[in-house]
Formats: structure tokens, C-alpha cells, sequence
């Protein structure tokens, strides 16, 4: 059986990585009204300067973008695994699970998958469904392997600054200035949603500590994933000796995906542990 894998921009990997994997961008959305496709055409400088000085909103793919790949894509395969970005960020896999249901030339041909995933998970994700075409599962088995794959990770997201968060409204600004005062920096839990874990007095203290939390939650081990947005280089230096101190590898390395950093802003990084 031939099997294409659908992501969308959620997934910071190369597309080049995988045989018959395909892209659909979600949308950047601008105080000012403009709208942006999230994909290679849309550059990574200009999602920064935007990201400075507006609170970007984020969208699902429009069906008049979905729908045609999916069209087009069916003209050359037999199926389609669609790994898209976790139900708990976005309306995303919801409505196209719907359709893909519904609609009676996408059933039993197009797989709509809640990865719980984004960026680096997303990564994980759509690695397994390309070993699992390879070994000619069906898109029937795919989608209940995939339902046990996105519940075997722990990720903790530490951002440096709290300017994005507190410009879109997610801290207030009276929080925000009495952590800058106090110096205290939050860590985030990620599970395929996104809630407040744990504080600690600094960033590098944050990374410590979330590391830490990493080895104690998975037995055994050896191995983290690492994203991150924009940063200087010395704080990348900084979170990688850091893992590497607490005797861990370091597997993915990427950046984070635009619809991420959207809402967490630059110098923010994603700490993330496989359960075997």
C-alpha cells in the first residue's frame, strides 16, 4: 500500500527527511491585519521583527488549502496519515478529523492522528509512522500506534523573558514585572497542552531543575530532545552544557517552530524525554 504522511508547520523537521512526507502551513496572524502562510516562503527575520512588536495569533489551515492537497495527494496514493499539530493547541486535528470522517471519498483513506505533538514531539511522531509504513502497516494500525506514542513523553518549556507572554496576554503585566524583580523564571509543562510546572529564581536554575525533573520522571534515562527560538548563542552553549553535565545526550536539535515562539517569544527552550 502506498502511504503519504501530512504534517503542517507545527513540524520544524526537514520534509527531505522522510520519503512521501508532505507539509501544510497554519496561519500567523497580525494586530495590523495581515496574514501570513506559515511555510518555507515565510522568513524567519520578518516572523521576529513581527514578533517584537505585535501579539501574533496563530490558525488552523483553511480547508480551501487542506482539502486540495489532500485531493491531490490522493491521486498518487493509497492513503494519508495526517500528523498535525496536538488537539490542545489547536482546533486543527478536530476539524479535520470531522471531515476526513464525513466525507465519504476521505474515509478509509485519509487518517487524521492527535500526535500530541509539536515541534521536536511532532519530529518523534512522524519518524515513527515512516517506520511504520515501512514495515507496511496500514493507515487503520497507524492511527491507534500513533494514540500510544503521543502519551510516552515529558517536556518542560523554559522561557528566558516573559515580554511575549505578557504582550498576548497569557501573564499580566503586574506578574511579570514582580518576576523580573524577583528574578523568577517559570518552567512550563507540556503533555500536548501547556501549564505552569514549577518556578525557580533563574533561568539557569530553571534548566537545572528541569533536567533534573526529566531523569527523575523517566528511569533510565540517556537522552533528550532539544528545540529552542531564537537565542544567543552563549545561552545555547549554556543549555546544552548543562545537559550534557547531567550526563545526558543530546538526540533532536532544532528550532522552534514559528506557532510556538508566536506565543512563548525568542530565547524560549523546549527540554524534551522519550519513554522507552
Amino acid at each position: 500500500m502506498n502511504i503519504a504522511i501530512l504534517t503542517d508547520s507545527s513540524y520544524d523537521g526537514k520534509l527531505t527527511d522522510y520519503k512521501d512526507l508532505y507539509m501544510v502551513p497554519l496561519l500567523i496572524n497580525t494586530e495590523d491585519g495581515q496574514e501570513f502562510q506559515d511555510d518555507e516562503n515565510f522568513d524567519k527575520d520578518k516572523f521576529y521583527e513581527l514578533l517584537e512588536t505585535q501579539v501574533l495569533k496563530t490558525a488552523q489551515t483553511p480547508p480551501g488549502i487542506m482539502l486540495p492537497m489532500w485531493d491531490k495527494l490522493l491521486e498518487k496514493y493509497d492513503q494519508i496519515i495526517c500528523a498535525f499539530i496536538s488537539k490542545g493547541l489547536s482546533g486543527q486535528f478536530n476539524t479535520y478529523r470531522m471531515i476526513s470522517e464525513t466525507e465519504s471519498k476521505y474515509k478509509g483513506k485519509v487518517f487524521v492522528t492527535d500526535t500530541n505533538g509539536v515541534s521536536i514531539v511532532q519530529q518523534h511522531i512522524v519518524g515513527d509512522i515512516a517506520k511504520w509504513i515501512s514495515q507496511n502497516k496500514t493507515g487503520f494500525e497507524i492511527i491507534e500506534l500513533v494514540k500510544q506514542d503521543s502519551e510516552d513523553f515529558k517536556t518542560f518549556i523554559i522561557p528566558k523573558t516573559l515580554d511575549t507572554l505578557k504582550r498576548g496576554g497569557r501573564i499580566t503585566p503586574a506578574a511579570a514585572s514582580l518576576a523580573k524583580i524577583l528574578k523568577i523564571v517559570p518552567v512550563l509543562s507540556y503533555d500536548g497542552t501547556i501549564d505552569k510546572a514549577f518556578t525557580t529564581r533563574t533561568f539557569k536554575k530553571a534548566i537545572v531543575e528541569s533536567v533534573k525533573e526529566l531523569k527523575k520522571s523517566v528511569k533510565g534515562l540517556k537522552k533528550v530532545d532539544l528545540t529552542h527560538s531564537r537565542a544567543e548563542e552563549e545561552t545555547i552553549d549554556l543549555v546544552k552544557s548543562i545537559i550534557e553535565k547531567e550526563g545526558l545526550e543530546i538526540g533532536l536539535d532544532a528550532e522552534l517552530t514559528n506557532v510556538i515562539s508566536a506565543h512563548t517569544g525568542p530565547s524560549t527552550f523546549a527540554i524534551v524525554a522519550w519513554k522507552e
